[in-house]
């Protein structure tokens, strides 16, 4: 089993470091999440799973913050997207249902927020977020890639980082 650890970046999170020219360090697997094809993501998650064992993956996602934060760990999220993950995908499931109710972990001593998650839907967002956002951060496709790594098993740490911060964001604390 590989013990590098294993990020997975959102199409927000792989255009923002791009944009910040980030580099990324050699020991990490990083995986770019693509939500337009979930079956394919699916079963990379199940071949990092055999990968990796019981360690967890690092999902990273922008996400704009109503009180300026400038990152935060995620301990549970709000499907505003429009679209379920899984749907369509019964086929290539090991489960048919998947609990969702303990999606994320944040390690000890670490606090994290709820979050509302909008997949496309957070371009749009940028200058009116929704309504019913409640105060929570609101960010792309976290959700989605979390749900998909936790359906093969793997242990979800979800991380936004506020697209601002982006170009001076420390990685190390995750590796």
């Amino acid at each position: 089993m590989s013990s590098s650890p294993v990020w997975v970046w959102t199409p927000h999170f792989s255009r923002a470091t791009a944009a910040a020219r980030l580099k990324s360090n050699p020991g990490i697997r990083i995986i770019h999440f693509d939500q337009a094809d979930p079956e394919k993501m699916l079963l990379l998650f199940r071949r990092i799973r055999e990968d990796v064992g019981d360690q967890p993956v690092t999902v990273f996602d922008l996400a704009r913050f109503p009180d300026g934060r400038e990152w935060s760990y995620v301990t549970d999220g709000v499907n505003r997207s429009g679209a379920n993950p899984l749907r369509g995908l019964g086929a290539v499931m090991r489960e048919p249902f998947i609990d969702v109710s303990q999606l994320y972990n944040v390690p000890t001593g670490e606090l994290g927020l709820e979050v509302v998650s909008l997949g496309a839907r957070y371009d749009a967002a940028e200058d009116n977020p929704l309504p019913d956002s409640r105060g929570r951060p609101v960010c792309g496709y976290l959700q989605d890639a979390a749900i998909l790594a936790h359906t093969e098993g793997l242990a979800v740490n979800g991380v936004l980082v506020a697209e601002s911060y982006v170009p001076h964001f420390d990685f190390s604390q995750f590796q």
